[in-house]
């Protein structure tokens, strides 16, 4: 899970139309932010892109533009990254393989079938099938439009075309959260503090126990 990489702090957040995500790094922490208004396959992308300018990208501040198709060389090669990342290669060339032995081509259901698979957004997979070769341009301008509708009318799932749920559109995990618990732990913070600080973070959750329910609702199997 990209919440216990120790130096990362991951926020989520609506950010607009224009951004996708950004990475900020200095004095060995990390902190990943990601546009919540964002479908949900499209902000597993842009997380995935963003580990590439963490582990790979000796800019401090990186802001990343909603539109895959960038020209800067970093962000082509973050975009790289994320792709392959989301569908490594062989299993990505097996899994068509296994489409095109049912259906004998690669077609609007087939790619349907892989974004599902590997919960990829449709713009982030056509991305990697061109970059593959394995649709024309025409082919791929033909699959931008009616894209929750096709996936309902094949009987999947909409979530992956969808932002995430409203009281995960702000949200932050990782170190933050961690550093926060361990100041109080350590008695450096009042319970008061403690509080404002997860608040500040969007995470009442932790504060209110809003997600705790009753001892007998959770199970351990």
């Amino acid at each position: 899970m990209v919440h216990t990489i120790d130096a990362l702090t991951l926020v989520f957040y609506p950010m607009g139309g224009h951004i996708s995500g950004m990475c900020l790094k200095g004095s060995g922490d990390v902190l990943i932010a990601i546009n919540s208004s964002m479908t949900d396959g499209r902000q597993r992308f842009s997380l995935a892109h963003e580990l590439y300018h963490h582990f790979y990208d000796d800019m401090t501040t990186t802001i990343c533009p909603r539109d895959i198709n960038v020209t800067a060389d970093v962000e082509k090669d973050a975009n790289v990254f994320a792709s392959f990342f989301l569908a490594p290669p062989a299993a990505l060339s097996e899994k068509i393989k296994e489409i095109r032995t049912k259906r004998k081509i690669l077609d609007l259901a087939g790619v349907i079938e892989l974004e599902q698979h590997f919960k990829m957004s449709r713009g982030a997979m056509l991305f990697r099938l061109l970059d593959e070769g394995e649709l024309s341009q025409d082919e791929a301008s033909s699959m931008r439009s009616r894209i929750i509708y096709h996936a309902l009318a094949l009987g999947y799932d909409d979530a992956l075309y969808r932002p995430l749920q409203k009281e995960k559109a702000m949200i932050t995990y990782g170190r933050y959260i961690r550093q926060v618990e361990e100041l109080l732990r350590l008695d450096l913070i009042s319970n008061g503090r403690f509080e404002e600080l997860l608040l500040e973070a969007f995470r009442p959750d932790i504060v209110y126990g809003l997600n705790e329910g009753n001892e007998g609702d959770e199970l351990i199997d």
